[in-house]
């Protein structure tokens, strides 16, 4: 599982937010966008590396935050530039979608001894080649907010059950989901992450991130 977080705000208890300037000096960073990485390569993890980043890391200034939140994507501008001169960690050819003019919001798969599900998450519909992209008519991008979430004590949950519910890992038969319009596969783990797969817009509540203490 790898996936690309940006906007990232912190809520203080007044309801007021500030936004989490992420430092640009780590890797898997920039100002405005972080990859959390969850997988190591080995095994069955394809397509991966040795390197895991799970945390994010920046400044923001000092408040009683009580809320986290952020989008599961890559903003519009970003994700129609150029991938061959973009800088980490949007360099990472295996997150982009070259016949999408575009970038995996998410990458994530699961494997049983006779069956795999992989699920590739990004816009779609989008109209325009590389750098020339005027608009998509599915965003696909995910707004989570966390309510009761305290930097620095709390952290993230993913919940791959609630992510994978609604796919059949009996039948035997390795089935995907890549955003495209016509596949059915798509609509349970859209619906999880609070997409209407329809519209590729926000519908109801993600059910995959929740607060752990």
């Amino acid at each position: 599982m790898r996936f690309y977080l940006s906007s990232v705000q912190l809520l203080d208890r007044d309801g007021k937010a500030f936004d989490l300037e992420l430092h640009s000096d780590l890797p898997w960073q920039q100002s405005y966008l972080a990859l959390i990485d969850l997988e190591d390569g080995q095994g069955p993890c394809a397509n991966g590396t040795a390197d895991v980043t799970a945390y994010l890391e920046g400044d923001v200034p000092a408040a009683d935050y009580q809320a986290l939140r952020f989008t599961l994507g890559v903003p519009f501008d970003r994700n129609h530039a150029n991938p061959l001169t973009a800088e980490a960690p949007l360099d990472d050819p295996a997150m982009h979608w070259h016949w999408r003019s575009g970038y995996k919001f998410m990458s994530a798969g699961v494997r049983t001894v006779g069956d795999s599900f992989w699920l590739h998450v990004g816009s779609a519909g989008c109209e325009g080649t590389v750098r020339h992209v005027n608009s998509c008519r599915f965003p696909n991008r995910v707004d989570a907010e966390l309510k009761g979430f305290v930097p620095n004590r709390d952290t993230v949950a993913i919940d791959l059950q609630a992510l994978f519910e609604g796919v059949d890992f009996s039948d035997g038969e390795p089935d995907d989901c890549s955003s495209g319009p016509a596949e059915a596969a798509c609509v349970a783990p859209f619906a999880a992450l609070g997409i209407d797969f329809g519209t590729g817009k926000r519908s109801g509540r993600q059910r995959v991130f929740s607060i752990h203490r």
